[in-house]
């Protein structure tokens, strides 16, 4: 990697770039997504570009490495409810393969953190249980284990347990 990566908020004007990237890593890495690869497939390139234009409390984070978009995290609040709208999660972190080993899912995680920091109060996640690599990464910025889900997700007849993990930004202060 010669020039440093651009680290950016995703519009609906990169629904063409992210789209491929999204489908590989549902493609290659089915335990490590709620999301299923056939239901991503299925939407429209329109759908995806709509859903990057969540505005700042659902937004998608790309590493871009020349024009070419090598990896994503994102950040949602998934309930708008007074009572819950001080947690955020991070969901959605890949690298492309041929771009892993240079730091870029360790600079993606800490743009949402930034991002998140001015949103919440919580940063969750949650990452299947045999992720040693991820579960370390996010251990060295500061995520701590709080619970696991037991049979989060059913992939091709196999269930993979989930920890969750939190960041508390409130602790920091």
């Amino acid at each position: 990697m010669d020039a440093p990566p651009l680290m950016r908020p995703l519009t609906a004007a990169d629904a063409a770039a992210y789209r491929p990237l999204r489908l590989q890593a549902l493609r290659e890495h089915p335990e490590a997504f709620g999301a299923s690869h056939e239901d991503e497939a299925a939407r429209s390139l329109e759908m995806t570009a709509k859903r990057l234009d969540g505005g700042p409390l659902n937004c998608v984070f790309g590493a871009f490495v020349g024009d070419d978009l090598v990896g994503t995290a994102g950040f949602i609040i998934p309930d708008g409810s007074i009572k819950s709208r001080h947690k955020g999660l991070l969901v959605g972190v890949h690298v492309a393969p041929a771009h892993r080993g240079h730091g870029l899912g360790r600079a993606l995680v800490k743009a949402v953190i930034d991002h998140a920091r001015a949103h919440v109060v919580l940063l969750q996640a949650a990452v299947g249980v045999a992720n040693a690599p991820a579960l370390r990464l996010y251990a060295s910025l500061g995520f701590r284990h709080y619970g696991r889900e037991d049979k989060a997700l059913l992939v091709d007849g196999v269930f993979v347990d989930e920890a969750l993990i939190v960041l508390d930004f409130a602790a920091d202060a």
